[in-house]
């Protein structure tokens, strides 16, 4: 018998002896000479790191307060992409490009695969520049990352001037412990980050009324300043069914005190859509809908003069001008001015 070394199978490379027949030691030396070979391929795959995707980034070069704009990321390989932007982090799912765009070619070289997201900054926030940074998933912000200068500008927003019942403008205690629970429920519907995109642009139209009061205005309620209206009014008549804007998951389907009947959609990436006045409610928290599908009816409940749908778009957690993802002519980048036209709270 003559023995050979080999590797043990403890996987810790410690030498035995293997006995075999003095005969067999062509066939030893040809196992001994592959399971090396096997070996060196297994590290060699093993020990060579995935190479990070190369980025490229669309923003618009300037936004005004309120407004949203679409973000759309771009890359040659697959992987999430992670937007920060004015301290929050937000992670956008890339899709392969379609046959177009994946022929085409940006800073990062072919376009293989790409995703998009909404982003704002808040109505009042002062003019400056703001930084949009693009990083790979999973690499740290401190890490090299794209970036893009957002100029933020001040839009001009008009004032508004409203009657409604003395209750709804000075209300008593009860009434104020009650709305405080209802803004705590609010902020944490504000609050979700759903990974998964569930919208489209544009958005479908809840009720097919012209708007009644724009985004933004100044409100003045019997002679006392208020803040500042965050949604879109549009008309519509008793009992017309409100549809939903885009595909989401209910959150909220709650009367409140200052919105009445009020239902909010989680869309996911940090969009929530909310339909305030509602006459009925025809969905429940936990429910998915389907975009266009029917929410509830146009109501006059909580602090109105008249039937009306109120509809918000929160992005990120702050209420946004929803008018331009409804319209495909609305520039998205640059919203126009709004104008005091007539309106119902």
């Amino acid at each position: 018998m003559q023995s050979f070394p080999c590797a043990g199978g403890d996987g810790r490379g410690a030498a035995r002896l293997w006995s075999m027949p003095v005969a067999g030691r062509g066939l030893a030396v040809l196992l001994v000479a592959l399971s090396v070979l096997s070996s060196a391929l297994l590290l060699g795959v093993s020990g060579t790191p995935a190479r990070a995707a190369v980025l490229s980034l669309d923003a618009p070069e300037s936004t005004g307060d309120g407004k949203p704009f679409v973000v759309t990321v771009m890359a040659d390989a697959p992987g999430d992409v992670v937007l920060d932007w004015r301290g929050q982090a937000v992670t956008v799912p890339v899709a392969p490009a379609d046959a177009g765009a994946a022929g085409s070619a940006s800073p990062a070289g072919p376009v293989r695969w790409i995703g998009q997201a909404l982003l704002a900054v808040p109505l009042d926030t002062k003019p400056g520049t703001e930084t949009l940074r693009a990083r790979v998933a999973g690499q740290p912000k401190s890490a090299p990352a794209v970036t893009r200068a957002v100029a933020v500008v001040r839009a001009a927003y008009p004032e508004q001037r409203l009657t409604v019942e003395g209750k709804y403008v000075n209300p008593d205690k009860a009434a104020l412990d009650r709305h405080e629970a209802e803004r705590a429920r609010v902020k944490a519907a504000l609050a979700l980050r759903t990974p998964e995109r569930l919208w489209a642009l544009p958005m479908a139209r809840p009720v097919p009324g012209d708007v009644s009061s724009l985004f933004g205005l100044r409100r003045v309620f019997n002679g006392e300043p208020r803040a500042p209206h965050r949604g879109l009014d549009l008309r519509g008549e008793a009992g017309e069914l409100v549809k939903a804007c885009a595909a989401g998951r209910v959150v909220l389907a709650e009367n409140h005190y200052f919105a009445g009947n009020s239902v909010y959609i989680d869309h996911g990436m940090g969009v929530v859509s909310m339909y305030f006045h509602l006459l009925a409610m025809d969905v429940a928290p936990g429910q998915m809908v389907a975009r266009d599908q029917v929410i509830g009816r146009v109501g006059s409940t909580g602090r109105v003069t008249g039937p009306h749908l109120h509809f918000g778009m929160a992005v990120l957690g702050d209420m946004v001008d929803p008018q331009v993802l409804l319209d495909p002519q609305i520039s998205l980048e640059r919203a126009p001015a709004n104008s005091g036209a007539p309106t119902r709270e």
